[in-house]
Order: C-alpha cells, then structure tokens, then sequence
C-alpha cells in the first residue's frame, strides 16, 4: 500500500498522511538517514546532512539506480513541475 508523507499532504492538500519526515528528520543525528518512501513526492529516503539540513532523497533522472539529494522545497517544486507537464 502506497504511503504518503505530512508534508505532502501539507503542499497537495492531500486527505491523509501516514508518517512525518520532519518527525523522523528530528531524531537523526547529522550524516544519517532513514530510508522511507512517500509515493506522493517520490522520495526515498530522508537524512540530515552536514548542516543539518533536511535532505531528501530522489531518483536520479541520469541514472536511475542512483539517488539525488533535494531540499523539500525543492522536491515540491519538482513535483509540481512534473503535474504541469501532465496536465494535472
């Protein structure tokens, strides 16, 4: 079953949420991370990085067994790039 962040649900007026990235971002320390997937944003995993940054990660669009590190803005912003092209 697909599962979807609250910071998705925060951006797309989504009905539901089932886990919190910012939640599980509070309790890694920095160069960690948690693999957790939101169908909605397409993200794969989220890590704090060396500034204590949240990071996302994302397939990478060069090579698809690689992953990218995005803000959540700018994941967002991907994403509502991605429904434009569509036509949602």
């Amino acid at each position: 079953m697909a599962e979807f962040s609250k910071q998705y649900q925060e951006a797309f007026d989504f009905d539901w949420n089932d886990f919190d990235y910012q939640e599980i971002f509070d309790r890694l320390e920095k160069n960690q991370l948690y693999p957790l997937i939101c169908e909605g944003l397409g993200t794969l995993a989220v890590a704090r990085g060396e500034d204590d940054q949240m990071l996302l990660a994302i397939q990478s669009e060069e090579d698809p067994e690689m992953v990218t590190w995005k803000t959540l803005p700018d994941v967002i912003e991907l994403v509502k790039e991605e429904w434009k092209k569509k036509g949602n």
